[in-house]
C-alpha cells in the first residue's frame, strides 16, 4: 500500500503540472487570437479607443501607453508571448505585438508584429502595418528582402476587405507550436500569395 502511495504522488504532481502547462498554452493561444482579431477589427478611431480600453484589462498580456512620440503620435502597445513555455524548453520564444497610434484622437495606424526565435539562431518574423491617414496608392505591398524568414506587409485602410483579412491572418498557433514557427510563411500563411497580387 505504501509503495502505491509513493508512486501515486509523483504521478499526481506530474499530471497537475501537465494540466497547468496545457492551461497556460491555451491562455496564450486564446490571447494571441483575440489580439489578432482585435487588430484586424479596428476600422476607425472609435474602434481603436474601444480596443485600447478592452486591452488595458487583459489577462496574459502586457499593455503600455507612450505619451507622445516625436511626431506627435500617442501609441498603445499590447504584447502576448510564450515566455513560460520557452523557459520549459517546449517551444521557441515567440512574441505577438500590436501597436495602435492616434494623433489628436484620430487613428493613424495599426501595426501587428510576430517574431519567433532568438539570436543566434535565425528568427522568423512578419511586420504588418495598416495606414489610416495616408493618401496615395491603394495597394498592398509585401517586402521580401529577407525571404523566407522575414516579411513586411504595408497597406492603406482602403484596400478590399478580402486582402485586408488575409494580411491579418497571423497564425496564433506559433506561440504554442512544438518547434515553433521558422519562416514568414509559417507565421502568416498567405504572405507570398499577398505579394503576388
Amino acid at each position: 500500500m505504501t509503495s502505491r502511495r509513493v508512486l501515486l504522488v509523483p504521478l499526481i504532481v506530474a499530471g497537475t503540472f501537465l494540466i497547468g502547462v496545457f492551461a497556460y498554452a491555451a491562455l496564450v493561444c486564446t490571447s494571441a487570437r483575440a489580439l489578432i482579431n482585435s487588430a484586424s477589427g479596428i476600422r476607425s478611431s472609435a474602434d481603436a479607443e474601444r480596443e485600447i480600453a478592452s486591452w488595458r484589462k487583459c489577462l496574459g498580456c502586457s499593455f503600455w501607453e507612450n505619451a507622445a512620440t516625436k511626431d506627435g503620435d500617442q501609441t498603445y502597445d499590447i504584447h502576448v508571448d510564450n515566455a513560460a513555455l520557452t523557459r520549459l524548453g517546449i517551444v521557441r520564444h515567440t512574441m505577438l505585438g500590436v501597436t495602435i497610434a492616434l494623433r489628436d484622437h484620430e487613428l493613424r495606424y495599426v501595426t501587428a508584429v510576430m517574431f519567433a526565435g532568438k539570436n543566434p539562431s535565425p528568427t522568423a518574423g512578419v511586420w504588418i502595418q495598416e495606414w489610416f491617414s495616408r493618401s496615395g496608392a491603394n495597394d498592398l505591398r509585401v517586402g521580401a528582402k529577407d525571404r523566407p524568414w522575414k516579411a513586411t506587409v504595408e497597406f492603406p485602410s482602403a484596400i478590399p476587405d478580402a486582402e485586408r483579412e488575409e494580411a491579418f491572418a497571423l497564425n496564433a498557433g506559433c506561440l504554442v507550436r512544438l518547434g515553433g514557427c521558422r519562416s514568414a510563411e509559417d507565421i502568416l500563411p498567405p504572405i507570398w500569395r499577398l505579394g503576388a497580387k
